[in-house]
């Protein structure tokens, strides 16, 4: 009988409590219009301190404050980030638009490691290009890289985080401290090939990290290759009206 009358006790107190904090939601003015109450009230604090309201009022504020500052001092990095960014990309655009025409894909991965260094980088095309020297991050993609990434097939948005480790050692054989990756199809399901960087930093290409101007590059290679197909396919037609 005890634990019951204490139970609905408990209840009670928990539905008064409710009915309380609803009243002054609904008269935020009822602190100003009886003053005495203000400084009578007294709250716990997270340190189990007692302190009066208005006290407890200022501290609050401060905590949110310090909150804001931290948030708008962020926001403010990462623009200046992304403009910077953004600046690269530029330049890096201006100086693919002057590369030879035979050397485009190896002019384009040097200027990422110029323009967006990373701890490892490669790009692996669907097919060789004829007018193309080596080049020690440039690689035909493989039927096994192929397969691990076949989830292109379906979707366009790349695949970023700490990857599987058979999918990370199918592009960077024998690389055993990478601790985070980012790969993106170029064209649509991958017809072109794929992007991909890698990093011993866990945090540098989590799931959330924005990968717009990254992706970027994606879509330029994708332009260049859609290009040299219409060429050769233009190419060929006419060949065989001759």
């Amino acid at each position: 009988m005890s634990d019951v009358n204490n139970n609905k006790s408990a209840s009670d107190d928990v539905k008064i409590q409710q009915a309380i904090k609803n009243y002054l939601l609904k008269h935020p003015s009822y602190f100003s219009e009886n003053p005495d109450l203000v400084t009578a009230l007294e709250v716990v604090t997270t340190e189990g301190k007692l302190t009066d309201l208005t006290t407890h009022q200022m501290r609050a504020l401060k905590q949110e404050n310090g909150k804001l500052k931290t948030q708008i001092s962020q926001l403010i990095k990462n623009a200046k980030l992304s403009e910077s960014m953004m600046d690269r990309l530029f330049k890096m655009l201006t100086e693919l638009s002057v590369a030879p025409k035979g050397n485009y894909l190896s002019v384009f991965a040097d200027l990422v490691e110029v323009h967006f260094p990373v701890e490892y980088f490669k790009l692996l095309v669907t097919k060789e290009d004829e007018n193309s020297p080596d080049h020690k991050d440039i690689e035909i993609l493989t039927t096994t890289q192929m397969t691990q990434f076949s989830v292109f097939q379906a979707k366009s948005e790349p695949l970023s985080g700490r990857l599987k480790q058979e999918k990370i050692m199918s592009i960077f054989t024998g690389v055993e401290d990478i601790k985070s990756a980012i790969v993106f199809p170029i064209g649509t399901a991958a017809e072109f090939g794929l992007l991909a960087f890698a990093s011993r930093d866990e945090e540098k290409f989590h799931p959330n990290s924005s990968s717009d101007l990254l992706q970027k590059l994606s879509q330029i290679l994708a332009t260049y290759f859609s290009h040299q197909k219409l060429q050769n396919e233009t190419q060929g037609s006419v060949v065989m009206k001759k």
